[in-house]
């Protein structure tokens, strides 16, 4: 079986778009976006030097219009966090009240317990509740909830 150019052109851009699942960033997709458009000029039969500027000039288009559109849909900035980062802004229950000279003690979140540090450290409240504003190491820095 012989492929003719369009086919080929084709299959390179039907590889492209299955490598994009494997690299985002929507960069791939635009090179297979282009890719299509060398399909389409070899159907017709044009040169090979219009087939490459055809699609050099429509993947250039599409990383200039599409990709932005792309990536705003795609990447809205709210992916959820994980491990540590997760705790910052949660609250957490005092299990071991603070000491008022080192400022340290037992907070618990998520049903474990975290020796806490509580910032200000000569800070006093009747609260049960604390929200975490950083961790260092292995201690959360702990702030009362007004």
């Amino acid at each position: 079986m012989q492929w003719e150019i369009w086919q080929l052109w084709t299959a390179a851009g039907l590889a492209l778009l299955i490598l994009e699942v494997f690299v985002p960033g929507f960069v791939l997709a635009c090179l297979g976006i282009g890719a299509f458009g060398g399909a389409i000029s070899a159907y017709f039969e044009i040169s090979f030097a219009a087939q490459l500027g055809v699609s050099s000039g429509i993947a250039l288009l599409a990383f200039l219009f599409l990709r932005p559109v792309m990536l705003r849909m795609g990447f809205t900035g709210d992916e959820a966090t994980t491990g540590i980062e997760a705790l910052i802004g949660k609250d957490a229950r005092i299990t071991q009240p603070f000491d008022p000279e080192s400022g340290l003690g037992r907070c618990q979140i998520d049903g474990d317990d975290w020796r806490a540090k509580l910032e200000p450290k000569h800070a006093t409240s009747t609260s049960s509740i604390v929200r975490i504003v950083r961790v260092e190491s292995n201690t959360l820095i702990v702030q009362h909830i007004n």
